[in-house]
């Protein structure tokens, strides 16, 4: 409940949503690699007449982003697996260096010994990305690519010959990757489409009559923590009563689209808001339909309008709020409350109650008329046995209001209602009650219900009295 300064009283219905980290929603898939690497004539010829040699050998390789460009990754968890084996039957040093990249503000270094032990070499080892990255920006491509530098040294072992072919095979992995920042472009990212319901419980014991609250208010509240723009579009957004009638809400133009701009800074979250009221959508009608569920669909989409590079922050993230405000400011009539509860009338000496008379007292600062009336039932067979009035009653008049719709004074009233000793044997057999409000604005003179307001300090009283032949101490 919210209380405008002038006191008037808003209610204020908010549904909240926050999408998955940007590490959820970027996956960095396993990448795999591998070559075999062949020795020439005259690198032969040097390891067999000097005993040693090293070769270096590059190759550049695209990394998969799943259709995204990738240009920089920064690494908070990963490894690299590599592994190798040769036709070699001498002993094998590996390094592997990665240029474009960083750890402890030197290039990634795999080193490898593999030495010969009269079986073919399959040796491997392991790299931890943790705090390193890599820059995919340096090929002509300019992103997706890097470049992997090999040096491998053979040494001669004993008399094992040199064979006429020599070849070493290599096989590398990047899995388990995780990342702290990204940046690309990013065109394949997996938010996961928002649905969701929420309800306004002032609908919920709502069943009849009309509503017109003169300005309500919806209002889209959305924070991007992402460097990158993202569209909000609503596929569905219904309101359903409580007899499942529905009512979708509409823009008068277009759909109801959010264009979230980019975080242009770590850290920052960027917000943006939307408005729908009566001036440019069908609210009034979708408030009148009473709608105590609200049902909608949201699809989540980067914006690629232009060629901007992103990032995504391994902790970043969208939200979106809901917020429906409904001034206690229109009119109603014949609005229908209803509540059925539990009834048990125990009385004491029941058999000497000739006459009871029912007295009701109201003093009502409300601009609403109260008609009520209470069914007094059997729950097992679902029959009325009796009711409190023989038709329904205004119980409470509602007080004046001026020209503005303010109420002013306070209207009181006496209703009496007699039950005869058979009415009250009805009663008495019903095990529950089943109490329905009419609720209606002020008319004026001519009889039109003029727009009224609701205010914080507005107050209403009721007194309940019984009379009857004997002392009943025993509340109805």
């Amino acid at each position: 409940i919210r209380i405008d300064d002038d006191s008037l009283v808003n209610l204020v219905y908010e549904d909240d949503y926050t999408s998955d980290y940007a590490e959820d929603v970027l996956n960095l898939e396993t990448q795999s690699y591998g070559e075999t690497f062949t020795f020439n004539s005259t690198q032969l010829e040097v390891l067999n007449t000097v005993g040693e040699v090293t070769v270096n050998f590059s190759q550049r390789v695209s990394y998969d982003g799943n259709a995204n460009e990738l240009d920089k990754i920064w690494f908070k968890a990963g490894q690299i697996g590599l592994s190798l084996s040769s036709t070699f039957e001498h002993n094998i040093s590996c390094k592997l260096v990665i240029p474009e990249s960083q750890k402890n503000s030197s290039p990634i270094l795999l080193s490898l010994a593999a030495p010969y032990s009269g079986n073919p070499i399959d040796a491997s080892t392991n790299y931890d990305l943790s705090n390193s990255e890599i820059d995919f920006t340096k090929t002509a491509q300019g992103h997706s690519e890097f470049d992997f530098n090999f040096e491998f040294t053979i040494t001669k072992t004993g008399s094992n010959p040199v064979k006429p072919s020599e070849s070493i095979t290599y096989s590398m992995i990047l899995d388990n990757q995780k990342f702290s920042k990204v940046s690309g472009y990013f065109t394949d990212l997996d938010f996961e489409d928002l649905t969701g319901t929420f309800s306004i419980p002032f609908f919920e014991n709502s069943k009849n009559g009309i509503i017109g609250i003169v300005e309500p208010e919806i209002k889209f509240i959305t924070g991007n923590g992402i460097g990158l723009p993202i569209d909000l579009s609503f596929d569905q957004f219904d309101g359903k009563d409580n007899f499942d009638n529905i009512v979708p809400l509409t823009k008068n133009a277009g759909n109801i689209e959010l264009n979230i701009p980019r975080a242009n800074v770590e850290g920052e979250f960027v917000l943006d808001s939307q408005v729908l009221d009566n001036s440019n959508s069908n609210l009034i009608d979708y408030i009148s339909n009473r709608p105590i569920n609200n049902y909608y669909k949201v699809s989540v989409r980067p914006n690629l309008s232009n060629a901007s590079r992103h990032w995504l922050l391994d902790t970043s993230r969208i939200s979106s709020q809901i917020k429906i405000t409904l001034p206690l400011y229109g009119t109603l009539k014949d609005y229908l409350l209803e509540e059925t509860r539990p009834f048990d009338l125990s009385l004491e000496n029941a058999e000497e109650i000739k006459e009871v008379l029912v007295r009701l007292y109201s003093e009502n600062g409300f601009p609403v008329d109260v008609k009520t009336q209470l069914y007094f039932e059997d729950s097992l067979t679902n029959t009325i046995i009796d009711s409190l009035f023989i038709s329904d009653r205004v119980i409470s008049k509602a007080a004046s209001v001026d020209s503005d719709g303010n109420p002013i004074g306070v209207s009181s009233q006496i209703t009496d209602v007699v039950m005869d000793a058979d009415r009250v044997d009805k009663v008495i057999g019903a095990n529950q009650i089943r109490a329905q409000a009419h609720l209606s604005t002020t008319t004026s003179n001519i009889g039109a219900q003029p727009n009224v307001r609701i205010f914080s300090d507005d107050k209403i009283m009721l007194q309940f009295g019984v009379q009857a032949e004997v002392l009943i101490n025993q509340e109805l």
